[in-house]
């Protein structure tokens, strides 16, 4: 019987949670402007738009992003039009490739309510909690403070929606709260979120952005906790954190990831060179993107 050898494209296709990408490359929420959308098409595997919320948020005041030695710090603070509204312009992030919508409450009943109100939309194909804004009901502590607040918000979503459940968590006690977020129902964790950090400046003596660091710099960070996940649990892990290019796709997937999202990268390099890159990644080690995951030798 003869094999036919897989096309550079069809190298790139990868399943995650059951569903089909053509390629293992997601927009991290929040990066990926409908502007935009016409300049990515074939690039993504899936689409994912910034966080939606029960009711519209104003964000917070500028200044809301300091750049910093290979990466950036930013406090946008949720900014966004409120579910309803969110969902009205749904139909302009359409590309013909899955739809991953992200959600995020202040009570552990908001993430329920937002995950029941997507259930039946048939246009999404899976939700990502954004576990890392202020919890209300745990003394402003953020949802990853703990695997307990972790599995409440997971178990509630869980009975709430019948599609893919993505569980985005922060470094800290990202292992811990990974077991946690697996135990209570979720289908995936994305790995990790921005790191907390500050910025002075140092003309006004003054706190210039203080919020969340990503970019190039996490990167190290991102790959430890992306290997250390995907040996601890048996769902995929969605890598996040530091990607700029092709062989940064290439490290994190041999880590463990099953995708790799692409945040603060797109705003200085086109998503397309970092597929590009990818490709010709792996048709130099003569393997496809499935067979990367996890492949990492040693440790």
């Amino acid at each position: 019987m003869v094999v036919r050898e897989k096309t550079a494209r069809e190298k790139l296709a990868v399943e995650l949670c059951g569903i089909a990408l053509e390629t293992p490359l997601i927009p991290a929420s929040g990066t990926m402007a409908k502007e935009a959308l016409g300049e990515v098409e074939g690039v993504y595997g899936a689409i994912l738009p910034k966080t939606t919320t029960p009711k519209e948020r104003a964000g917070n005041p500028p200044p809301r992003i300091a750049e910093t030695p290979a990466g950036m710090v930013n406090s946008i603070g949720l900014q966004n039009p409120g579910v309803e509204k969110f969902l009205e312009g749904l139909d302009d992030f359409d590309l013909g490739v899955p739809i991953f919508v992200s959600v995020a409450g202040d009570t552990v009943d908001e993430f329920a309510a937002l995950c029941e109100r997507l259930s039946g939309d048939s246009r999404i194909s899976a939700v990502e909690l954004n576990l890392s804004c202020p919890n209300v009901e745990h003394g402003g502590l953020t949802f990853c403070a703990g695997p307990a607040s972790v599995e409440e918000v997971i178990e509630a979503c869980r009975a709430a929606i019948d599609k893919p459940l993505f569980a985005k968590l922060t470094n800290e006690g990202v292992v811990a709260n990974s077991l946690a977020a697996e135990g209570a129902g979720a289908d995936a964790l994305t790995v990790i979120n921005t790191i907390p950090a500050l910025t002075i400046d140092p003309n006004t003596q003054s706190v210039l952005v203080r919020g969340g660091l990503s970019g190039p710099a996490i990167k190290p960070v991102a790959l430890r906790a992306v290997h250390d996940v995907s040996r601890a649990v048996s769902i995929p892990v969605i890598a996040s954190g530091g990607v700029a290019g092709g062989t940064d796709v290439a490290e994190f997937m041999l880590a463990g990831a099953t995708v790799v999202q692409v945040g603060t990268a797109s705003f200085v390099r086109e998503p397309e060179e970092i597929l590009r890159e990818f490709s010709d990644y792996l048709e130099r080690m003569d393997t496809t993107a499935g067979e990367l995951t996890g492949a990492l030798r040693g440790l």
